[in-house]
């Protein structure tokens, strides 16, 4: 049995990724943390889709995530297991002078400890059976950085520092990469001002389903070496 844990699952390129794993035969977990709403729509598509899985809520920045994955013996004992770390806080471009840092904290809370503690609760088994790990980071970490994304770039640069740190620890016994997709139409985004994400478009965006399908690919392909590599997408 293949199983796969996504945090951030409920929505956006977290929800594409269930539906996208669960239609390659993965029984999915979707955490997430607050959007009851696009949870329950998110539950019930894997079920119009004859997709095993469950959508949970649970706080990934706390330690009784452990206790939480812990419940799951289909992901423990899966034979092939995949982690998604794909949790980000939510946030509104600004000026790096008008951060504060309970922004930052909560950005390094969400992508950094969220992904360190899910990640440290299923190393065991991931590195047991040769599992893997993917850290979804963005292009604005790995190539241009756009302004207003200070809090934002520095959580997901920190994400790519554990990458590394946990392909070279483990990378004789796990798969691990990250991605980094660019500027993508979310429930997060469709908050901002048009003006911005029609700027930050240009003529480059790409639907979540269609990342979610590279991703997909990266993750089935034994051929990608997943030792610490970042793939743009």
């Amino acid at each position: 049995m293949k199983a796969v844990v996504i945090t951030g699952g409920a929505g956006g390129l977290g929800s594409a990724l269930a539906m996208e794993l669960g239609a390659r035969g993965y029984r999915v977990l979707a955490l997430y943390g607050s959007d009851r709403v696009a949870a329950d729509a998110l539950a019930e598509r894997l079920r119009m889709a004859g997709v095993e899985g469950e959508v949970v809520r649970q706080d990934i920045t706390s330690a009784d995530v452990t206790d939480c994955l812990a419940r799951f013996d289909w992901v423990t004992g899966a034979a092939e297991l995949v982690l998604v770390n794909n949790a980000c806080a939510p946030f509104t471009p600004k000026p790096f002078h008008l951060h504060d840092w309970t922004e930052v904290a909560a950005a390094l809370d969400v992508a950094v400890k969220g992904s360190f503690l899910c990640t440290k609760a299923l190393l065991r088994p991931l590195a047991a059976r040769r599992g893997t790990v993917v850290n979804v980071l963005s292009r604005a970490v790995t190539g241009d950085v756009p302004k207003g994304f200070g809090a934002y770039v520095i959580a997901k640069s920190a994400l790519l520092g554990m990458t590394r740190a946990l392909a070279a620890e483990y990378g004789e016994r796990l798969r691990v990469f990250s991605v980094s997709p660019g500027f993508m139409r979310t429930p997060l985004t469709a908050a901002w001002d048009a003006r911005l994400t029609d700027a930050m478009a240009g003529g480059d965006v790409r639907g979540v389903d269609a990342v979610a399908r590279v991703i997909a690919d990266l993750i089935s392909a034994a051929a990608t070496p997943a030792r610490g590599e970042d793939y743009p997408l």
